[in-house]
């Protein structure tokens, strides 16, 4: 693949621009295409059900040969150890026929591996592949406890697909409860994964003669699934590459989000009232781009349940979501959130009403006091007021020094804080022309401006008069609020009660221009130079017990 096509024409017309040299353009080019060209492996240590098998995992690995010829002889392995290589299920030579023509390594097929590792050989396969090829395909394979925490309990006689399952996590948990093998489905893109799940199943069902339904396939392209399933776990890619014939095919996902993809499509195959769990990064919850899968979730199922993991995967950086869905309409149903230690309850309904369709992580006790804020007649900032992002240098080590010598001082975001704005020992030579990103002049040399953190999980703004210059890390506003003189503008952005609400609905790391246009002024708001939390808080009607609700909270956050 061209590293090129993961930079935007408009970057790299900006590049273009400021004539950036062919050295600094590969190095530019290879800081982006970070993870997906990466040629490292990494142990899954998570994956684990006991660490000390870790050493036979490294034996295997220090004289593996090609990857396939590894797992074939591992599969032989394990089928041996199980007394079914020479058993009188015809299936597994086809199985094995199918997937590798050549002889087995004689070292791996003598290695006595652990039985009590559910997936040994997912973890082998995982260990194997470069961190590149994991990032291109998606391909992390889900931990024992994430699928634990799930707590789904089929029964029996159900049917269960997993539409993305890897080496089969999700259907060896599934064959835990499910006595026919053949109610047990499983698609996947890459063959070697499929061919591991093929293994572990007839494993799992060793006294069964029968062929596993895995079929190596493209579940969003295919159409060789007839069945209807009572539930539907899997672990989607998020963010692989993705096939242009999905946007074709999936015209309703404008995100162009693979998950999202599974996640619309897996719903045709759920029979009503049959349940649906999806292991997603966090950015499902409050993402602006994820707005429309979140509104398909929200009118076809009752959200039973949200689990937060926080970082899950080896090599991962994103928290990891569950989502428990039910195929039936209940925009009354009681959600309930598992966050670290702490259990939250919240209404379905909430989340049809907050912007984007935001899943927030608050309870009803919080979504009631956002709801009495809300109620109050108020305003709020929209796009008649003046949005700014500070400049882009492009190259802030060229263009950023501690020398003032013909320059004038730059602030960034950790320069704003509630007190004002601190000192800076940091100089730019202000040449437009050279930079890749700026404003208008008029913005940054504005008689009055309010600037304001943008990497930040709550509100922090500052007044600036002194026409000061701002690097991106800082965002501009320039309020046109009537009623509302500048600062008291701020005084309300920075109050404890912003805070709690920007908090609670948004959740963000960033504070986005899109989430601060939804923030509420009041209209009956009296002009007072003495603005405090106090009195914001009287301003919106809340009770003492509401006041101090909203101030334990924040304390929890902070």
């Amino acid at each position: 693949m061209n590293k090129e096509v993961l930079v935007s024409k408009a970057t790299k017309k900006n590049w273009k621009r400021l004539n950036v040299d062919s050295t600094e353009l590969q190095k530019r080019l290879s800081k982006r295409a970070n993870k997906r060209f990466s040629k490292k492996t990494f142990i899954p240590i998570e994956y684990f059900s006991n660490s000390k098998n870790l050493e036979i995992l490294e034996e295997i690995l220090n004289y593996s040969k090609d990857i396939k010829t590894t797992i074939y002889s591992l599969g032989i392995n394990l089928l041996c150890a199980n007394n079914l290589l020479n058993s009188d299920n015809p299936y597994i030579t086809e199985i094995l026929n199918e997937f590798h023509k050549g002889e087995p390594d004689e070292r791996l097929l003598k290695i006595n591996l652990p039985s009590e590792e559910k997936d040994f050989l997912g973890i082998v396969y995982q260990s194997l592949l470069s961190e590149g090829t994991k990032n291109q395909k998606g391909s992390y394979y889900t931990p024992q406890k994430i699928i634990n925490d799930i707590d789904f309990n089929p029964k029996s006689d159900m049917k269960f697909l997993d539409p993305c399952c890897g080496t089969g996590s999700f259907l060896l948990f599934a064959a835990d409860k499910i006595k026919n093998p053949q109610n047990i489905f499983g698609c996947d893109l890459d063959n070697t994964a499929c061919f591991i799940a093929k293994i572990n199943l007839i494993i799992k069902y060793k006294n069964i003669k029968f062929r596993p339904n895995i079929l190596n396939c493209d579940f969003l392209l295919a159409d060789n699934i007839k069945d209807k399933f009572d539930i539907i776990g899997t672990n989607p890619p998020w963010g692989a590459v993705t096939n242009a014939k999905y946007k074709l095919k999936f015209p309703q996902i404008k995100s162009g989000e693979t998950y999202s993809y599974f996640l619309y499509k897996a719903e045709k195959y759920l029979k009503n009232n049959g349940e649906m769990f999806f292991v997603l990064p966090e950015s499902i919850m409050n993402v602006k781009l994820h707005a429309d899968i979140r509104e398909f979730i929200l009118k076809t199922f009752e959200i039973s349940k949200i689990i937060i993991s926080g970082r899950a995967f080896s090599g991962v950086l994103s928290n990891t979501v569950t989502l428990s869905l039910i195929k039936k309409q209940n925009k009354n149903n009681n959600i309930i959130i598992k966050k670290d230690d702490k259990i939250l309850n919240i209404k379905q309904k909430f989340y049809l009403n907050n912007i984007n369709c935001n899943f927030s992580v608050l309870d009803n006790k919080d979504a009631n006091i956002i709801e009495k804020i809300y109620s109050l007649p108020h305003k709020k900032l929209d796009k008649n007021s003046i949005w700014a992002i500070g400049i882009v240098t492009g190259n802030n080590s060229k263009y950023i020094s501690e020398n003032s010598f013909g320059g004038e001082k730059i602030y960034s975001g950790k320069n704003i804080t509630y007190e004002g704005i601190s000192d800076t020992n940091k100089y730019i030579n202000y040449q437009r022309k050279n930079f890749q990103q700026t404003a208008p002049d008029e913005i940054y040399r504005a008689k009055e401006k309010l600037v304001y953190k943008f990497i930040s999980r709550k509100p922090v703004f500052a007044y600036d008069e002194k026409q000061r210059l701002f690097l991106n890390s800082a965002n501009i506003l320039i309020p046109k609020l009537k009623g509302y003189t500048i600062k008291e503008v701020m005084a309300f952005l920075n109050s404890e009660l912003f805070e709690y609400i920007y908090l609670k609905k948004f959740n963000e790391i960033k504070i986005l221009k899109g989430n601060l246009m939804e923030l509420p002024f009041p209209k009956a708001f009296e002009n007072t130079n003495k603005i405090t939390n106090e009195n914001i808080f009287e301003i919106f009607n809340l009770t003492p017990d509401e006041i101090n609700h909203i101030k334990s909270e924040l304390l929890r956050y902070n």
